[in-house]
């Protein structure tokens, strides 16, 4: 049986996306402290996964929700795991060619491919004050997260283009199988579909890395709990409402970083940065208002 969500869903689901987006923002400064104690990147991701794999069994089990697997909802939950893999391996290395500013504001061009995709399948052209609104945020971006071009690898430009793709998924058919299965059953069956191949990935190219300090803990615990909560958030999003918006609101991760980045790690904004985040909260408000009202009315 796939739902459809009533106005009040499509708000929760909206609020929902920013709540999502506030626990994926604090990752990468938790993951700093986790890094600096010795843990590698694969042995963050492949413990991430894992941990919420048994979290996430434990809150079905305990909020009693179904465990049943629908298998309508196996197509689009399978292309749901290939982009949360895509998003995590393509982002990660993404890193590795170019400066993070540059990776995150590639990344962050998934929205707009979003937009497109709903563009074409409602064949329906979004209003003058949607396209503003998205250009508007990515135009904060950009000055929010000052990339650098000098280094301009194009194996980079390439692994932030998959982990965007990866987004794209995430987002529509993560939509579509969330409409035909609870949706923290859905998040647990997408994280137990992934832990195989996260392991794979771990024990074949890197090496398991823990870390060697409390602080180093202390991190890894934080960057795990807020996928957690962001992932199962993010499900409860597209399920509640459409894929477009959730994506816009999802504009709000890296401004969160970036605050996070400046409160626990004592990194300085600039007002550049500042006033690049301003412009994002404009966007973000701005399309949320002109997007869900059509849903609310």
């Amino acid at each position: 049986m796939t739902i459809t969500p009533t106005p009040a869903q499509q708000v929760t689901g909206l609020a929902a996306a920013a709540a999502a987006s506030i626990s994926l923002g604090v990752i990468t400064p938790a993951a700093r402290f986790a890094y600096d104690s010795g843990v590698s990147t694969t042995t963050l991701v492949a413990f991430r996964v894992a941990v919420a794999t048994v979290i996430i069994a434990s809150l079905v089990a305990f909020l009693r929700r179904p465990w049943a697997f629908n298998p309508t909802a196996l197509k689009p939950t399978l292309a749901t795991v290939l982009g949360i893999l895509m998003v995590a391996f393509g982002y990660m290395s993404s890193v590795l060619f170019i400066p993070v500013s540059l990776s995150a504001l590639i990344f962050f061009t998934f929205p707009i491919i979003v937009l497109v995709h709903a563009t074409l399948t409602e064949r329906r052209a979004p209003s003058l004050a949607t396209v503003a609104a998205f250009a508007t945020a990515f135009a904060g971006l950009t000055l929010a997260l000052g990339p650098s071009f000098e280094i301009l690898d194009l194996r980079g430009v390439g692994c932030a283009l998959i982990a965007a793709v990866g987004a794209c998924l995430v987002m529509i058919t993560g939509s579509w199988a969330a409409r035909r299965m609870d949706a923290l059953t859905l998040t647990f069956y997408t994280q137990a579909f992934c832990l195989p191949v996260v392991v794979a990935v771990l024990l074949s190219v890197g090496t398991v890395a823990l870390p060697t300090d409390g602080a180093g803990w202390t991190g890894l615990n934080i960057a795990a709990a807020g996928y957690i909560a962001g992932m199962c958030l993010l499900m409860a999003a597209v399920r509640l409402a459409n894929p477009a918006p959730v994506s816009m609101i999802n504009n709000l991760e890296p401004l969160v970083t970036l605050v996070a980045a400046a409160l626990i790690l004592g990194e300085r904004m600039t007002g550049i940065q500042y006033a690049g985040g301003g412009l994002v909260l404009v966007a973000v408000v701005l399309a949320t208002r002109e997007m869900a009202p059509k849903h609310a009315n």
